[in-house]
């Protein structure tokens, strides 16, 4: 009985007790050189993209050493949490050792700074095929951060089929937590999935005097009241541009539903702007979105028509109005950037949970930034004004759909600068000063799983808990007939 045992043993990988020290960095993939992690994050399991046939890599926190084999360079959750314990607001030492010519070498050391800032346990977020207008197979689903498991939260299949065709988009959560969420239900069977403390109802909230449907939400952290834009929508397909596909707000208003009177009204209708990507502040008294002003010059044509044309002209500035929860008024609009005074575009306004920072992104035009490689995210400081750009966690891909944590000490984004035509979840430690420190990407079980994975993710949201209503639940209030909502015409 011994032997088996003594065979493990003499498997197990161990460091070299004799190499020879190379003065460069081993090329691994994903990048988790000198990333800022936090505490609570599952292991971080990399390839080691070089061609020697023997590798063993040690991590060192303190007293703690676990040493792995191998060029896929996989920790078990046990250790790694022995290893993020001991260096929690400190670091972890990675060396990386491999075997040329039955000789042994060492790279040099890098370092995972591990933050004593906890994230939030869970995220979720929509995963697409990367097709431009097929949607045959979509989910949104929910991800345990301190581990590898993923659920599914619902997903099209579970009723849609060709050649009935359905989308899902859009999931908000309500300070961070899932008894008050949504997400839309497209074409077959469409509507709004409406969670409303606890209870799970659908919605239909187009009227005969709104554009469309909710389309971008934004929960009020305070109050029960939901803003949302409405948009008409279009893609159009470059030839020869690199940005490949331009998703065109051909118009678009911003609303608030109340969904105990079941009711919407405008907050933002002028016909001489497309206004968007509505955002409440911490406090529920004040609501950011974008607006840009696009003047139809050429009536020879329609006026979408001559957006396809003009597209560079459409670009969009960030407003804000404040909120009178006892009479549901709002104020007059205040202009908090105008980025189209210096060329610019600025999308998806997310206020920091003090309400210090703004986080948005940043490209020459348009809405729809993870389509545009020159799309950053950038802070402003709402008391001062000044801004700057996020140039540890920007690349230069696009960087779009983003998030803070609860805490406002993590965000979370979607990149594509990885092979630029998949789109990756991406986590950011936030400083005190509206820095940030390098960007990771999203660990994964084994190194390989991105190399196989054909979904993009998008519109990536922290939670605090987990969705517990089942896919199933979801599916048969989608069976289901809407709420219809009715429309307020004096809450402007």
């Amino acid at each position: 009985m011994a032997l088996p045992l003594l065979l493990a043993v003499a498997c197990s990988p161990s460091v070299p007790s004799e190499y020879s020290e190379r003065d460069s960095m081993p090329a691994i993939y994903p990048d988790y050189t000198d990333v800022t992690v936090p505490c609570n994050i599952a292991p971080l399991t990399f390839r080691i993209d070089d061609s020697a046939n023997e590798h063993v890599t040690r991590f060192t926190s303190g007293e703690t050493v676990v040493v792995a084999g191998g060029n896929d360079v996989v920790v078990s959750v046990e250790d790694w949490d022995e290893l993020m314990v001991a260096a929690a607001g400190n670091s972890v030492k990675v060396e990386v050792f491999f075997c040329e010519d039955g000789m042994w070498f060492a790279y040099r050391p890098f370092s995972i700074n591990v933050s004593a800032d906890s994230i939030d346990r869970y995220i979720s977020y929509r995963l697409i095929p990367p097709s431009y207008v097929a949607y045959e197979n979509l989910s949104i689903s929910q991800r345990d951060l301190t581990c590898y498991n993923e659920e599914v939260i619902y997903s099209n299949r579970l009723i849609s089929a060709e050649p009935v065709g359905q989308c899902i988009n859009c999931h908000a959560y309500k300070n961070y937590r899932t008894d008050n969420m949504q997400f839309h239900v497209r074409q077959h069977l469409g509507g709004t999935v409406f969670v409303h403390n606890g209870n799970v109802k659908k919605v239909d909230m187009k009227t005969d005097s709104t554009i469309s449907a909710g389309v971008y939400p934004s929960f009020n952290p305070k109050y029960d009241v939901v803003a949302y834009s409405v948009n008409n929508t279009g893609q159009v397909f470059h030839t020869r541009n690199p940005n490949k596909v331009e998703v065109q707000d051909k118009a678009s208003d911003v609303i608030v539903y109340d969904p105990v009177r079941e009711t919407v009204a405008h907050v933002a209708n002028s016909p001489e702007h497309l206004e968007v990507f509505p955002c409440w502040s911490p406090d529920g008294t004040t609501l950011y979105y974008c607006s840009a002003h696009f003047e139809h010059t050429d009536t020879s044509m329609a006026v979408e028509a001559e957006m396809i044309i003009r597209y560079k002209d459409v670009k969009y500035d960030v407003l804000r109005r404040s909120w009178n929860p006892e009479t549901g008024e709002f104020g007059p609009v205040d202009t908090v950037f105008v980025a189209s005074a210096l060329g610019k575009s600025a999308t998806f306004p997310r206020i920091s949970p003090d309400g210090r920072y703004m986080l948005f992104a940043l490209a020459e035009y348009g809405c729809f930034h993870i389509w545009h490689k020159d799309a950053d995210l950038y802070v402003m400081d709402l008391d001062t004004k000044a801004m700057w750009p996020l140039d540890k966690a920007n690349s230069p891909f696009p960087e779009s759909y983003h998030a803070w944590s609860s805490t406002g000490r993590w965000i979370l984004f979607a990149s594509r600068r990885d092979d630029t035509n998949y789109s990756r979840l991406y986590i950011a430690h936030m400083n005190e000063d509206g820095t940030s420190d390098k960007a990771f990407l999203l660990p994964q079980s084994t190194p390989a799983f991105y190399d196989f994975f054909d979904r993009s993710y998008n519109v990536p949201e922290f939670m605090v808990e987990k969705v517990e209503i089942t896919p199933h639940e979801f599916a048969e209030v989608v069976k289901g007939e809407p709420v219809k909502v009715k429309y307020l015409r004096n809450k402007k």
